[in-house]
């Protein structure tokens, strides 16, 4: 990665005194309304594609630094995925003829974004980020940041290597209500009290999902939605920007990782993409948890009991695997473990990895579960067997979910004192 000179018209480089001119959330505003009221001008779009890019690699950056030791993730691969804006003038479309490949040259420029917005493909990233951005709602360091956590290209790209990312919003609506409180009670700054935690929450959740399934027709994405100015007006009480959201957001990822080891809650892995419990919608029933419950402990015991018996023939040369094992089943964290047992995380990762295990029993576990007529519509839709599975995945990591921990961290700690 390098930096690039770039060049402006001389007019609107002295104009703006973008080589002077320190910049602020004002500016960027300042800019984005020129971009508007000039759209086929290349240079006020172009200043703003430079103000994107370093919170692109600041946010690819910190991730890099959060996870690099516990995943083998590699920084340029993360940054070719994002930082694919060039600093052209002029970009290549696909031309609307039949010929494919053939290419229309265009001017970098508002009228030509809008363009590939109405078409649904916007590249480069940079491009998508301002298109979307609304200064009413956030500055655009943070609307960038946002977007690189929610951009499906680079959550693939982790979840190849057994990371997984969650935005602030699918937290929130992938939350309990007993972890919105819990969280908020343990971890909450601010000046929200408690009661409006709640009335947040609730009206969120009421309308979440909609919004997803509208965003997911409107655009065709599953990923990168990011609530607006009528869906943050629409919650109880109305809200004027997203501040409050980010402030339930980061208490809940604090409290998720424990108040002592809280980490910045930008940075954050979350290893469920769906709520299994609260879907009332689709799961519902006494009868049904209690099936659910069962298959996957069926399915549990089963992995667990081949990964602890091979794992065993280790044990005499390196009896802290064994200690891994147990302080795992106890319900100690991955840092707490590595700690006990004089290793890096890694090592702790690879020895038990948690997202890989429940991954595997959960797809077993859905597979039996769709012979159920409650589950059997699901047969036909790819997009709800994954969400299915995730649901699965959720209830077996997530300690919340019953009285005696998570589903996984119970049965290892069973088979281990077999």
């Amino acid at each position: 990665m390098k930096r690039k000179e770039l060049a402006f018209d001389p007019n609107f480089e002295r104009e703006h005194e973008l080589l002077s001119k320190e910049y602020s959330d004002t500016f960027d505003k300042e800019l984005l309304t020129i971009t508007k009221k000039e759209p086929d001008s290349k240079d006020p779009l172009l200043a703003l594609r430079c103000r994107v890019s370093f919170p692109i690699y600041e946010k690819i950056n910190l991730i890099y630094k959060q996870f690099s030791n516990g995943y083998e993730i590699d920084l340029n691969e993360m940054l070719i995925i994002l930082l694919d804006d060039s600093g052209e003038n002029f970009l290549r479309l696909p031309s609307e003829a039949e010929n494919p490949r053939k290419f229309l040259k265009k001017v970098f420029c508002w009228n030509t974004v809008k363009n590939m917005q109405e078409r649904k493909f916007i590249k480069p990233f940079s491009a998508e980020i301002i298109s979307e951005f609304n200064p009413k709602l956030s500055n655009l360091s943070t609307w960038t940041k946002n977007k690189v956590q929610g951009n499906y290209e680079l959550k693939s790209y982790l979840k190849s290597c057994g990371l997984l990312l969650i935005s602030p919003w699918a937290l929130i609506a992938d939350s309990s209500k007993t972890r919105i409180i819990n969280s908020w009670n343990r971890c909450g700054e601010g000046e929200l009290k408690l009661r409006e935690v709640e009335k947040i929450y609730d009206s969120y959740i009421k309308i979440y999902k909609k919004e997803k399934e509208d965003y997911k027709n409107r655009t065709g994405k599953i990923s990168g939605w990011y609530p607006d100015e009528n869906f943050l007006l629409s919650l109880d009480p109305p809200q004027e920007n997203i501040k409050n959201l980010l402030l339930i957001d980061k208490a809940l990822r604090q409290y998720i990782a424990g108040a002592d080891n809280a980490r910045n809650f930008e940075n954050n892995e979350e290893s469920q993409l769906e709520s299994f419990q609260e879907n009332d919608d689709e799961f519902s029933g006494k009868e049904i948890a209690k099936k659910v419950d069962q298959i996957l402990k069926i399915y549990s015991s089963k992995t667990i009991k081949n990964l602890i018996e091979n794992d065993k023939k280790k044990w005499e040369k390196d009896i802290s695997r064994k200690d891994a094992w147990e302080l795992y089943g106890e319900g100690y964290s991955q840092r707490d473990i590595a700690s006990r047992c004089d290793h890096k995380q890694a090592w702790v990762s690879k020895l038990i990895p948690e997202k890989k295990i429940s991954e595997e029993i959960a797809q077993d576990a859905a597979f039996e579960l769709l012979k159920i007529n409650d589950f059997s519509s699901l047969k036909n839709d790819p997009d709800g067997i994954e969400r299915f599975v995730d649901g699965l995945k959720n209830h077996l990591l997530n300690p919340e979910l019953q009285e005696e921990g998570s589903i996984l961290r119970k049965i290892i700690k069973e088979e281990i004192n077999k």
